[in-house]
């Protein structure tokens, strides 16, 4: 596992966080957030998120989970910290109003679970093609679901970034899960939409098509991203399935 986040070409401080722990007993475990608030609040927000999820699924007590169990208890662990972030929205001055989207991925024996709130995503490559595995949790989304706007003109909405789904934003939370079959060879990306605004799919493939190794890869998509514009903080974290 490789992660990175970068503040971008225009933004001033970087509100995206990340956490790999890749020796994780008995699950290797990533978590990506995008936070958004006033302030230092979106900061705050997605540290709070990263940190919170990380230390519930390292917790002891999941050494003897079964990966079915560990479904529950990634659910909870969100939970958990949607309700700290959300307490310390309503308590503290300088974070009212914030909130985080997250995206995270757990390994387990044979799949990886992917779990997440708003529009921070997660991809898979596999035989040349990469795969979006999880769906954005945005009104931008939710229009082109029901047809209300064209694919072209969603990438021109001026709601874009208006998410459905948060943590720390109501008091609770229904994180979206997708399990994906693990395959020898398999990549996975976690990753904010100061990724993918800038960056199509058809481009995020041409990437990945040039087979670099994890860290060059993580610093190509950034370095593209940036050169597209830059416009938002930019968070990755890239895993492979040995072979």
């Amino acid at each position: 596992m490789v992660a990175c986040t970068d503040v971008g070409m225009t933004r001033q401080n970087n509100e995206d966080a990340v956490g790999i722990h890749p020796q994780s007993v008995p699950w290797p475990l990533a978590v990506l957030a995008d936070g958004m608030g006033g302030y230092n609040a979106g900061e705050v927000a997605s540290a709070m998120a990263v940190d919170l999820i990380t230390a519930a699924v390292r917790n002891d007590a999941w050494a003897s989970s079964s990966p079915k169990v560990a479904q529950f208890e990634l659910i909870d662990a969100m939970n958990m910290a949607n309700q700290a972030i959300f307490a310390a929205a309503r308590s503290t001055a300088e974070c009212s109003g914030m909130g985080t989207t997250v995206v995270a991925a757990l390994v387990l024996d044979e799949d990886v679970l992917i779990a997440h709130l708003g529009d921070s995503r997660a991809y898979a490559w596999r035989a040349g093609q990469l795969l979006r595995l999880t769906r954005d949790h945005s009104l931008v989304q939710h229009e082109l679901d029901a047809g209300l706007i064209t694919p072209e003109e969603a990438l021109n909405s001026r709601y874009g970034h208006l998410v459905t789904r948060a943590l720390g934003v109501t008091n609770q939370v229904e994180p979206e899960l997708t399990y994906w079959p693990l395959e020898h060879g398999d990549r996975i990306m976690l990753c904010s939409d100061g990724l993918t605004d800038m960056l199509p799919d058809a481009c995020l493939q041409s990437l990945f098509e040039e087979n670099q190794p994890l860290p060059q890869l993580l610093q190509s998509l950034i370095a593209a991203a940036n050169a597209a514009g830059g416009k938002d903080n930019i968070g990755v974290v890239l895993m492979e399935e040995e072979a």
